[in-house]
């Protein structure tokens, strides 16, 4: 079993369904890696974010690091992830949401380091 299937599982027994519901909307069809590296700045004034977002797909998987940079919109204000060093966080998309008719939109953006 892979990552992306055991999530898929794991979402839908969290959202009260049969494990298998994600599955059988064929929603494990297609999966795919998609990786991004942002190298820590050596001068931290000059980095940028992104502007705010939301995912577009089913799922993003992010392994944090020990810097940091995720924020997430939460009752109109920005709010800092603190980060986990080996940590997964599981970012749910706006398809995975219209899929199962979740009525919650996350938005959120991320501070990336420019050398």
């Amino acid at each position: 079993m892979n990552l992306g299937t055991l999530l898929f599982e794991l979402l839908s027994e969290a959202l009260g369904l049969n494990p298998n519901h994600l599955k059988d909307m064929d929603c494990t069809q297609g999966l795919f890696a998609l990786c991004h590296y942002y190298p820590p700045c050596p001068e931290p004034e000059l980095t940028v974010g992104t502007t705010k977002h939301s995912d577009s797909g089913f799922l993003t998987v992010l392994l944090q690091d020990h810097i940091g940079g995720l924020q997430v919109l939460y009752k109109d204000k920005w709010i800092d992830i603190t980060p986990v060093s080996g940590a997964l966080i599981v970012n749910v998309g706006d398809l995975l949401q219209a899929s199962v008719l979740c009525p919650y939109v996350g938005q959120h953006k991320l501070e990336l380091s420019l050398i």
